[in-house]
């Protein structure tokens, strides 16, 4: 048997197994009944050895003793220890691999693991941003010090390393930096480009700017919210996930990525670098776009671990 490797995609994430091949399909006889599969699937699960399995699955000793000999002889299972037991020598089986299978010889076709992606929606939500293999935009992060007109100091500028990382899978930087504070893109006025915006009105001026153009947007009324045609907002882990045309070049598109505090800012970078087969759901690149989140903490250490669509 040849052993190679299996990879598929699964929400933009590559996973990968071993795989045993079989030379003769014929060796695929000793799991071809329910009894062998069950056993086999135990031992996946983890090493056992005969006496256990035959508890386990409540069918008698020597039943399992020939199905165990069989898939031995095949090449399924090895023996992975031995323990010493009541006197006697105990041995646990165990797969030799996660999957099994037997291939026709040719039919191979070369492909470059880095650069699949199934996902098309991923790509064209990021169209414009795309050109020629680099980045064309600027990423805008809130400054880290007082300013704008509730003199805040942004505290999710940090997240641009994660939204990087991601889009390093469609694209490089080229030879400028790309990412801005508001204040730089304020004071520079070189707001007709592409741009991906990070961070709350609160926190980044130029959402502030935005808030007025959006259909769903951001409202003070004693507290923070977000208000669309569907409802209001307005848990601290709450988001706006958008992608619309720049108000002040049609020719030119907006990412937004904006929680009403820091914590929905990172809830939105999760949803779209992790998510985003399920976020982008009903998205066409034709349209403006808009997807209200909230993060979630699903393991329970008070950090944003997921995220959850609202609308």
């Amino acid at each position: 048997m040849a052993r190679k490797v299996v990879v598929h995609e699964n929400e933009g994430k590559h996973y990968s197994k071993n795989i045993e091949m079989f030379d003769r399909p014929e060796k695929l006889a000793s799991v071809s009944s329910e009894m062998a599969w069950k056993i086999l699937q135990k031992l996946n699960e983890k090493p056992m050895y005969p006496n256990e399995l035959a508890k386990k699955l409540k069918i008698h000793e020597q039943k399992i003793y020939y199905h165990i000999n069989r898939m031995l002889e095949s090449g399924l299972i090895e023996v992975v220890r031995e323990e010493g037991r009541h006197g006697a020598t105990c041995k646990f089986f165990a797969p030799k691999a996660n999957a099994f299978g037997f291939e026709l010889p040719g039919g191979e076709t070369e492909v470059s693991i880095g650069n699949m992606e199934t996902n098309t929606k991923i790509k064209d939500f990021l169209y414009e941003f795309v050109k020629d293999g680099k980045f064309d935009g600027s990423v805008i992060v809130g400054s880290p010090n007082q300013h704008g007109p509730f003199l805040t100091s942004a505290r999710d500028g940090h997240y641009t390393g994660q939204l990087g990382m991601f889009l390093g899978r469609f694209c490089t930087s080229g030879n400028r930096f790309v990412v801005k504070l508001d204040t730089e893109l304020k004071a520079e006025e070189s707001h007709n480009r592409n741009l991906i915006i990070l961070g709350g009105p609160v926190a980044n001026m130029v959402c502030t700017d935005l808030n007025e153009h959006l259909k769903v947007k951001f409202n003070w009324d004693k507290s923070w919210k977000i208000v669309s045609g569907k409802g209001t907002y307005a848990e601290e882990t709450d988001g706006i996930i958008a992608r619309i045309t720049n108000p002040w070049d049609e020719n030119r598109k907006i990412i937004i990525l904006s929680g009403i505090k820091f914590e929905g800012t990172k809830a939105c970078i999760l949803g779209l670098t992790q998510q985003h087969e399920k976020v982008l759901r009903g998205f066409s690149k034709n349209k403006d776009f808009y997807r209200v989140i909230r993060g979630l903490d699903k393991d329970g250490d008070g950090k944003v671990d997921d995220v959850k669509i609202l609308e």
